[in-house]
């Protein structure tokens, strides 16, 4: 090709194709047709070809490539590990909440009931992600579930179901290849190919298969300073900031469209977790008005339906007036949560106590 420009622009291109060992002034218009064709068809082939690769390794056993290297994911955040576990068939039912749910061992409640549970648990997960992973779990289900665990915190009051506090991957949850397929084009999946082969040749551990996660080691509390800083900051009233003073609660219209699609002899047990007194809304604010509004909601909810279940603990009791039993003021020690525990298992066995 004859470079246009000035001379000195000439010279410059050609010294650029000199270091590159490019004679730049003996390209012609056919050339760079050619090169242009060749660069597109290997782009795009190398595109095509690490697509497929993706689809054929599924690094974040999705179920859909026919081929399965090893069970499981590698250790990785619960919002992508809990697509393998959600599918996973050694489970007939699930616990399915953010954080606030965390502490509730699946092992517990598969011992005291013999049910095997999952923990498909979104830390800062808000109603459209966890309904998500709902829908997810139960689109692997060969047969109905046996129980279903959910926990209900204040975010579940929210008028906006579109909120959405942190990234989610919808696509790795999609029934759709084609949102699958668009979904693989980023970078995050190529780390996921990487980690799963890491995983597979045995230098990357296993996420825990039934999803549980003791955050007690996160907060690493245990010196007398720690323990006074925790209890100064549990002391401060948390304010509530999102607060629903309408009628319209449309987390709770989405669940109870869900527990209709359930056979009655699924238990649901909907949980609405411990939380610290100074964390409830204060005496006289909107906070405090909207509360028993929302409790209704979810509490009509569980009358409507045969087999489903309050266990209420978002409340003014003596638990959640020591200290001692949280971290924060939403995040509880696995002491608190042994109650919550032998609680749920009564209420699945059918052996629940009065309410306090």
């Amino acid at each position: 090709m004859q470079l246009t420009g000035t001379e000195a622009q000439k010279e410059r291109v050609a010294g650029i194709g000199r270091r590159l060992g490019l004679p730049m002034r003996d390209v012609t218009p056919a050339t760079w047709r050619r090169f242009v064709a060749i660069f597109a068809v290997g782009a795009f082939g190398f595109l095509f070809g690490l697509l497929s690769l993706m689809l054929l390794i599924d690094p974040f056993d999705t179920g859909r490539s026919p081929i399965r290297l090893k069970e499981g994911v590698p250790q990785q955040g619960p919002r992508t590990a809990n697509v393998s576990r959600g599918r996973d068939p050694a489970f007939d039912s699930a616990i399915i909440g953010n954080s606030r749910v965390q502490m509730i061992d699946p092992a517990v409640l598969t011992a005291g009931t013999g049910i095997p549970f999952v923990a498909l648990v979104v830390q800062g997960g808000l109603p459209k992600e966890l309904l998500t992973t709902w829908d997810w779990f139960m689109a692997h289900r060969q047969k109905p579930p046996k129980a279903m665990v959910l926990g209900i915190d204040g975010v579940w009051c929210s008028d906006d179901l579109s909120k959405q506090a942190n990234p989610f991957p919808y696509w790795l949850y999609s029934l759709s290849t084609l949102d699958y397929l668009q979904g693989l084009f980023r970078s995050s999946s190529l780390s996921g190919l990487r980690n799963y082969f890491s995983y597979v040749i045995g230098q990357r551990p296993q996420a825990p298969r039934n999803g549980f996660w003791n955050y007690e080691s996160v907060y690493g509390v245990g010196t007398p300073e720690q323990l006074a800083h925790m209890r100064g900051e549990l002391d401060k009233p948390q304010g509530t900031a999102d607060v629903n003073l309408g009628t319209d609660f449309p987390a709770a219209r989405a669940i109870a469209e869900r527990l209709a699609a359930l056979p009655a002899d699924t238990t649901v047990v909907l949980v609405r977790p411990p939380v610290y007194i100074t964390g409830m809304p204060e005496q006289g604010t909107p906070a405090a008005a909207a509360e028993p509004v929302c409790r209704d909601i979810f509490a009509k909810l569980a009358e409507e339906r045969p087999n489903t279940h309050i266990v209420d603990w978002r409340l003014d009791r003596p638990e959640n007036r020591d200290p001692g039993n949280f971290f924060d003021h939403t995040h509880y020690r696995r002491s608190l949560a042994e109650r919550l525990e032998a609680e749920i298992v009564a209420i699945i066995d059918g052996k629940r106590a009065a309410q306090p």
